[in-house]
């Protein structure tokens, strides 16, 4: 018997069609039994590589490790393991550049099985109850969206530190373009009136926004009445499927900048092989086996996964499973804004979200925050 061990994350999304899928995948291969084990969402992009591979042979992974798995041989190139053929396929199967983002130097580290980006979510109900008949399409159209809702109804935003972070390098992005990052700094003024417009929302939004992540906002929209309408969270189909909640949440396009044809940051999972795993030829083929496009479209969607490939978005039978979401966030995903992937990324990231966040709970001026940020990029990237 082959065993095998993987983690995933702590929410259903993340583990439920993995488990799913190696049931069939034993299923198929009596002599192989996969185990998964969970971690928080904030571990999953914060818990070094290093601190996984030793024990597990799948990992879930996001992207934006790739810089570090390349350069400390963390993770198995699957390019070498897998035909130019069916790599070709899943490149074209691609939800956006979900596959694209796995590579890094010609090496590919992970495939697809999970696509996201942040979204805007809200609550088709009460909206119409409400008579509010549009969603802001722009970022300057939300400041007038507060001004339409009852006082007793709120707008919330994810802006825990990791999920600050992912707002504020979209808000840069869409005003400053993909490559507002250059050598290692964030470009000042860009940044800057990012933080201004993230701190005006502040005084118009739900006063927990600051604490809270997506499916801390999600289960409050799911669960109440409260909350109608967040303009930027990572989405989760679950929420949109008849009885995973209370209510039926729908989801969209978040507001963007007219002027730029960017949206928001791109997330999603890969799944990724430990260099040290020590059954390399059952672990390739479970991994091809759960990124196959039938998989995809099929079990991993229905065990309530969000899949990373195009075949499963553009499906009508998921599409009517999920009230649209996939359809209604497609552009989103084309557009997306990929966050950079060199080896120190990771922790200026993490040291970075925490930075900006407590700078803003303490009404830090923005030019401060600004250059702070950039010294601290330096330094870990000289260093």
């Amino acid at each position: 018997m082959i065993q095998l061990k993987g983690i995933a994350w702590d929410h259903p999304r993340g583990y439920e069609p993995l488990i799913a899928a190696s049931k069939e995948f034993s299923k198929r291969n009596p002599n192989v039994n996969i185990k998964w084990d969970i971690r928080s969402l904030k571990e999953f992009g914060d818990m070094p590589i290093e601190d996984l591979i030793g024990k597990y042979d799948f990992i879930t992974i996001d992207h934006p490790y790739m810089g570090q798995a390349d350069a400390n041989n963390l993770l198995l190139n699957l390019k070498d393991k897998i035909s130019k053929d069916v790599l070709d396929m899943h490149a074209k199967e691609s939800v956006g550049a979900s596959y694209q983002t796995y590579n890094f130097k010609n090496n590919l580290y992970a495939l697809p099985v999970d696509a996201a980006a942040l979204v805007a979510a809200y609550r088709k109900d009460l909206l119409a109850e409400l008579g509010c008949s549009g969603l802001p399409k722009s970022r300057e159209e939300l400041f007038a969206y507060y001004k339409t809702l009852p006082s007793r109804k709120s707008v919330a935003w994810a802006l825990c530190p990791t999920d600050f972070w992912c707002v504020f390098l979209t808000i840069c992005a869409q005003d400053g373009g993909r490559d507002f990052i250059k050598d290692y700094t964030l470009n000042k003024t860009v940044g800057v009136n990012a933080l201004n417009e993230i701190k005006k929302h502040l005084d118009f939004i739900h006063p927990e926004s600051m604490n809270w992540n997506p499916i801390q906002i999600l289960d409050r929209m799911g669960e109440g009445n409260e909350i109608v309408y967040s303009p930027y969270l990572f989405g989760y189909t679950n929420y949109s499927r008849k009885g995973y909640s209370k209510n039926l949440v729908h989801f969209t396009n978040s507001p963007v900048n007219p002027k730029q044809e960017i949206s928001t940051i791109m997330g999603g999972v890969g799944l990724a092989i430990s260099a040290n795993c020590k059954e390399v030829k059952t672990a390739v083929d479970f991994v091809s086996f759960v990124a196959d496009a039938k998989i995809q479209k099929g079990i991993y969607t229905k065990e309530g996964g969000q899949p990373g490939n195009l075949v499963a978005w553009t499906s009508k039978e998921n599409n009517e499973l999920c009230s649209d979401f996939f359809t209604n966030t497609m552009k989103t995903m084309k557009d997306a804004y990929i966050r950079p992937q060199h080896p120190m990324w990771n922790s200026f990231q993490e040291q970075g979200a925490c930075l900006l966040h407590e700078g803003v709970l303490k009404n830090i001026e923005s030019e401060k925050l600004m250059k702070l940020l950039n010294e601290l990029y330096k330094e870990l990237c000289n260093g």
